[in-house]
C-alpha cells in the first residue's frame, strides 16, 4: 500500500515534508523524535531499527542484568539498556543492546547521548546481521570502546572484541560449555549455555 492510498495521506505526506532528507540529518533533528523506537543516526541517515524478537529481549535482559549485579557488586560504573544512545561521530549514533560506562567515564554524560563506553553488547539480528558484525564493529572501534561483545542466537554463540590501536582484534569465540569473558571487567564471565538456555526457558 502506498502513503497515497492511505487516510489522510495528504496529512501523512505533509508531516513527511517536516523532517530533513536522508542524508541530511542533523544531531537536532534526530533528538526531536519520539523515544518510543530503536532509531539511529549514521552519517546524516536515520536507520529505524526492527522490533527485537523475544530471544532478543530476553538475551539481552539476562546480560543487563549479570553485568548490572557484578558492576554494582564492584561499585565499577553504571550498565544501561537500549535505547541509550552512544555518539560516535558528528551525525552518526547508535544504541546498543546493553553498554557499560566506568565510573572514571561518569562525566562523559549528556542530556540525550553518552559520549562513551568502556563495552558494548549486541545480540545479532536475523534482518541484518552484517550491521552488528560490520558496521557497528567498524563504528565501536571508531569511537574508542575498549570491548565489543556480539551475541549470536544462530548459532549460540558469544564473540568479544578487543580494541588495539584503534581496531578490534580477530576476537574470542566461545560456545556452548564454554564461557565468555571480559577484559574491561576483570572478573566477569557468563556462561554460554547456561545464558541461552535461561533465555529460551
Amino acid at each position: 500500500m502506498s502513503i497515497a492510498s492511505v487516510p489522510n495521506a495528504d496529512a501523512s505526506l505533509a508531516i513527511l515534508e517536516l523532517f530533513p532528507r536522508q542524508g541530511e540529518w542533523r544531531e537536532g533533528d534526530y533528538f526531536s523524535l519520539p523515544g518510543n523506537r530503536m532509531v539511529e543516526l549514521v552519517d546524516g541517515y536515520v536507520e529505524i531499527l526492527p522490533v527485537p524478537s523475544l530471544l532478543h529481549q530476553f538475551i539481552a535482559r539476562l546480560v543487563f542484568l549479570q553485568l548490572h549485579e557484578f558492576v554494582e557488586r564492584h561499585s565499577l560504573g553504571i550498565v544501561m539498556s537500549a535505547p541509550t544512545r552512544i555518539r560516535i561521530s558528528d551525525r552518526h549514533f547508535r544504541e546498543p543492546d546493553v553498554l557499560f560506562v566506568s565510573a572514571a567515564n561518569s562525566h562523559r554524560r549528556q542530556a540525550q547521548f553518552w559520549e562513551i563506553a568502556n563495552l558494548v553488547v549486541e545480540i545479532i539480528s536475523p534482518d541484518d546481521p552484517d550491521r552488528d558484525l560490520i558496521d557497528k564493529r567498524r563504528d565501536y572501534a571508531t569511537a574508542g570502546i575498549a570491548e565489543y561483545w556480539i551475541i549470536d542466537p544462530r548459532d549460540d554463540s558469544i564473540q568479544v572484541f578487543y580494541l588495539r590501536d584503534g581496531a578490534y582484534s580477530d576476537g574470542i569465540r566461545t560456545i556452548s560449555g564454554q564461557s565468555a569473558e571480559s577484559k574491561v571487567l576483570s572478573g566477569f564471565r557468563t556462561d554460554v549455555a547456561e545464558l541461552f538456555a535461561r533465555a529460551r526457558a
